[in-house]
């Protein structure tokens, strides 16, 4: 048995969460207990879970907060480590036994591993760590299927993600001791890079380079949405480096040479697709020398009439339309 805590938020998804549990009792190594915290309404969780018995225990959080849901989950679980499974992935059967060896060497506080993304019955090609750009594991020395780390250089995560919370397995006491999730996330998609950049801040990675975790591509979570996820990394980057006071200064440097040309790219997506809200929440943050004329014309195409927008775009004569 490995000391580790399975926590799941689950809202309202009881189909994939049945596979997400079924998932862990697939493990050659069994975890020390099963918690799913249901932050959904009515009985489906309950029902999806009673073929395990009392295997599983279920508690319930605030409706619609996945950060409080794993904020509950640490504070309910009992062993070292917890693994923050969602609800609608799934673990290869050797997820926990690769681990292992991290768990044990005492210098770790974060474990992740590598994950495949899928949508359907269709795979990606490519792993997570291998659709990496060029160079973004230089200095992380792979010796064998788990690599020691230690402090992650937070700059790559402006690159790539390399850990999501369905391949992380956290030591419970440092993820209480960072402050857990932070609710002020609530609705922002990627909402767990904030979590991931304190965790990395403070903490010692270790990596597991075996693609043990399906992650799961659909029409109901964020991750299918690649507008709203860049939207959403946007956010969260613009939070951390405003909220965050113990970040290295190197990814303080990062940060401030990333965000000006992040912020433009935004604005040219809010326009292009039409979302004046965030064309007003980013042009505060814009500096006079941002703007092209290509962002000028755009912001008066978006902002004129339907009759004008349609006339420039199609040619369209309103008064015979």
């Amino acid at each position: 048995m490995a000391d580790v805590s399975f926590v799941i938020p689950t809202h309202d998804r009881p189909g994939y969460l049945a596979e997400a549990v079924g998932s862990i009792f697939a493990q050659t190594v069994r975890p020390r207990e099963i918690i799913v915290v249901d932050n959904g309404r009515g009985t489906a969780a309950a029902e999806a879970l009673a073929p395990f018995g009392d295997r599983v225990r279920l508690v319930q959080s605030e409706p619609r907060s996945v950060q409080i849901a794993r904020n509950t989950g640490f504070s309910e679980a009992v062993a070292t480590w917890v693994a923050t499974l969602d609800d609608d992935d799934i673990l290869q059967p050797d997820y926990l036994a690769a681990a292992l060896p991290l768990l044990d060497d005492h210098r770790v506080d974060i474990v992740s591993t590598d994950h495949r993304k899928f949508r359907g019955r269709i795979f990606e090609d490519r792993t997570n760590f291998e659709q990496a750009p060029l160079g973004y594991w230089d200095g992380v020395a792979r010796a064998g299927e788990q690599t020691f780390v230690g402090r992650f250089p937070l700059a790559k995560l402006l690159q790539r993600i390399p850990a999501y919370p369905s391949t992380t397995i956290i030591r419970r006491s440092f993820a209480l001791g960072i402050g857990g999730y932070d609710p002020a996330m609530r609705g922002i998609p990627a909402e767990d890079i904030e979590f991931l950049v304190r965790a990395l801040t403070y903490g010692n990675l270790g990596l597991v380079w075996q693609p043990l975790v399906d992650y799961r591509l659909h029409d109901g979570n964020d991750s299918a949405s690649v507008i709203g996820q860049k939207i959403g990394r946007w956010r969260i980057f613009e939070y951390i480096r405003r909220a965050h006071r113990d970040l290295p200064p190197d990814f303080v440097a990062a940060l401030d040479a990333d965000l000006p040309l992040r912020r433009v790219d935004i604005y040219k997506t809010a326009c292009r697709i039409g979302d004046r809200a965030l064309m007003d929440e980013v042009a505060d943050m814009l500096l006079p020398g941002d703007w092209t004329l290509d962002m000028r014309a755009r912001t008066m195409l978006t902002r004129a009439p339907l009759a004008v927008r349609r006339q420039l775009r199609y040619g369209t004569n309103i008064e015979s339309a």
